[in-house]
């Protein structure tokens, strides 16, 4: 029974095409939809009603699934980023077990595959596509993507994969990750990955602006922002138009629009 099981995960994670096969679902899904809305996780989340989002195609990430009003947003598809250190499994599994508790039973969810087994665990009577680092544009979920510096990277090809004319971000600001305190819109003493991280005695090194290498904290932000001028080229090759919806924000790759054009 056991040497069937590994039998079939070998066969699973060594034939691409059985992984992905189901991801053209998600653009029949969506691909209706007229425009999507990304909600990041940056503190100015807190200054806004985002539950007038809840009509939309509405893509969450990360943390989100601890917004107090979660069932009113009612997010179409909650996006994880692949494992890396120092995340352990059981931080994972801690992690996505509370998210499963909290995120809307209708809300479908995106795992990269590397992290299948925790997903089987915490995620078993949910809907679950995967997808893979590792490719490149032009953007197709049944093979790799392009690898992302930031979940929302994830989040943005996806939008761009199911063709939506008008693709929103609000909530997405990385100044923190050069000049300004790591924070979000939830409290890090509260269940979230902060917190799972703190309780097994893992130090994040951002919270305290003490990584060991500087310049490379601003490498990795311009290797982010080159990402996000990539996508930009290939939704306008597409006739998809992405802006900044956040008036807290000042990530500065799309266009700054009002919340109200957007709700137009």
């Amino acid at each position: 029974m056991i040497k069937r099981i590994k039998r079939r995960l070998n066969l699973l994670f060594n034939n691409p095409y059985k992984l992905y096969k189901r991801n053209n679902e998600l653009k029949s899904l969506f691909s209706h939809h007229k425009q999507a809305v990304i909600l990041g996780s940056s503190s100015s989340i807190n200054k806004l009603d985002v539950t007038m989002f809840s009509k939309e195609f509405v893509i969450t990430v990360g943390n989100f699934y601890e917004h107090p009003q979660i069932e009113e947003i009612k997010p179409n598809v909650h996006i994880f980023a692949a494992s890396h250190p120092p995340i352990t499994d059981e931080v994972y599994t801690n992690w996505w077990m509370r998210c499963n508790q909290t995120l809307p039973d209708s809300t479908v969810l995106l795992v990269e595959k590397r992290d299948k087994k925790i997903a089987d665990i915490a995620f078993k009577d949910r809907k679950v596509y995967y997808y893979s680092y590792g490719g490149s544009l032009p953007v197709d979920f049944t093979k790799p993507v392009m690898s992302p510096w930031s979940v929302t990277i994830i989040a943005l090809q996806l939008a761009i994969y199911c063709k939506i004319p008008t693709i929103g971000i609000v909530g997405v600001n990385h100044d923190w990750q050069c000049i300004k305190p790591y924070t979000h819109f939830y409290d890090h003493d509260k269940p979230s990955l902060e917190y799972y991280l703190h309780k097994e005695g893992i130090e994040i090194s951002y919270e305290k602006q003490k990584q060991p290498f500087p310049k490379e904290r601003l490498y990795r932000e311009y290797e982010l922002y080159q990402q996000y001028e990539k996508l930009k080229l290939e939704a306008e090759n597409s006739n998809i138009r992405i802006f900044n919806y956040d008036p807290f924000s000042d990530f500065d790759v799309f266009n700054k629009k009002k919340l109200d054009e957007l709700l137009k």
